[in-house]
């Protein structure tokens, strides 16, 4: 993913915030850690996933517990989210593609998590120079189960990786029994940043994959004779899998598939062409032709964009004129969906970026819908792939051709 700007209100309101955070010391009975660490102990002390015969695993991590700056800080910053017009201002924001971050803005508990995880990322060892924290978003660490993995690539270069277990580990175990989802992350990004996406796929019974490129995240950045190829690095990742992780004995080896979000999008392209294990692709803004290759498509590909999608910056009408010249260049089965006012973050958990709050439901409805019906072979999901969803832009038109019949899906005139 491009280095998609923070928006300036995230800037202002959280810099004092992230300073005071910085310089306090001292324990914490900050209503977010509590909350926060409620909804984890919710997961955490439920069955364990050993309990279902799969490995051991943890929610996604919070960041460190910080005070508040002051007490009437935290009065004026509730105080402050608490005078938003919250359903109205969502409202007219959502044709802007700001609807998220509005509805962002007016969660106090969100906000402070956002400031802690800032302030965390100046002193936790993270890449500070690829802007994002690796903290993900509270909503999403709370809700999965997830098994840390370090593997190498083929040029010997450390990775990490993170198994999300389905149905949160709290489902029985079984030998080839899950089909899979190799999860691509966009540039200068980091698995928790789509930690929604996974969970999605994760809650409907898939196995998910993802891991950082070399040089991202929690990854070691490439080591010597490493060209930082990120087609070979998601083979590589796939064969730990397949061959080496701690979950190889219950994966469903003929039913995988692969998702990925603008620079992982274009991996996602490149991949399917080349990988005869990947039986299905989501590629979500692919925002160029770089390193992909389109000379062979022998699976089914759906293409995702948002009609805001600039890609840098909420700008209207640019990636999806972009993103459709890669997509007139597939030849199998196929899918192009473009969300009303979605921009380049409609695939992201990061909070306070903008766009607009029904973006994400189609982003999730019309994958998983992809993955079950060319995974799974369930026939109901064919009815979704072939409906439109109101939100879906007037500017552009989606479509699916699925066995040779092509359907047109039209968003619908807001009234």
């Amino acid at each position: 993913m491009q280095s998609f700007i923070r928006v300036g209100v995230m800037s202002v309101v959280l810099a004092s915030l992230v300073s005071s955070l910085t310089a306090c010391n001292g324990t914490s009975d900050s209503p977010l850690s509590s909350a926060a660490s409620g909804a984890n102990s919710a997961v955490r002390t439920s069955a364990s996933s050993a309990d279902f015969g799969w490995p051991a695993s943890k929610p996604g991590e919070d960041p460190p517990a910080s005070p508040l700056p002051t007490a009437d800080g935290a009065a004026q910053l509730k105080a402050a989210a608490a005078a938003i017009p919250i359903a109205p201002a969502i409202e007219a924001t959502n044709y802007v593609a700001f609807g998220y971050t509005v509805r962002d803005i007016s969660d106090p508990t969100l906000m402070e998590f956002q400031a802690r995880a800032m302030a965390a990322q100046l002193q936790d060892g993270s890449r500070i120079q690829h802007a994002y924290h690796w903290y993900g978003h509270p909503e999403h660490n709370a809700a999965v189960a997830l098994v840390p993995v370090k593997f190498k690539n083929r040029y010997g270069t450390d990775l990490y990786g993170e198994v999300v277990l389905p149905k949160r580990g709290q489902i029985q175990a079984v030998n080839g029994a899950f089909p899979v989802i190799l999860a691509l992350e966009g540039l200068n990004t980091n698995t928790s940043v789509y930690r929604w996406w996974h969970q999605l796929f994760a809650d409907a019974g898939y196995l998910v994959f993802a891991f950082d490129f070399s040089g991202q995240g929690r990854s070691a950045d490439e080591s010597a004779g490493d060209p930082g190829n990120n087609v070979e690095e998601a083979q590589d990742a796939l064969t730990y899998l397949l061959n080496q992780s701690p979950v190889k004995q219950f994966i469903d080896t003929q039913r995988i598939g692969v998702i990925g979000h603008s620079m992982g999008a274009i991996t996602t392209m490149g991949l399917q062409a080349v990988e005869p294990r990947i039986k299905a692709a989501v590629a979500a803004a692919p925002i160029s032709e770089i390193q992909s290759v389109f000379d062979k498509n022998p699976i089914p590909v759906m293409i995702q964009t948002g009609d805001h999608d600039g890609p840098v910056a909420p700008i209207p009408f640019v990636n999806p004129a972009v993103v459709k010249r890669v997509y007139d260049k597939l030849t199998s089965d196929r899918a192009f969906i473009v969300a009303n006012a979605a921009t380049h973050a409609q695939h992201t958990n990061y909070p306070l970026l903008p766009t607009s709050t029904w973006g994400r439901e189609i982003a999730a409805q019309y994958s998983l819908a992809w993955m079950d019906f060319y995974l799974r072979g369930q026939a109901d999901a064919l009815k979704v792939l072939q409906t439109a969803h109101p939100k879906l832009s007037i500017l552009f038109d989606s479509e699916s051709v699925i066995k040779g019949q092509a359907t047109v899906l039209k968003g619908q005139v807001a009234p």
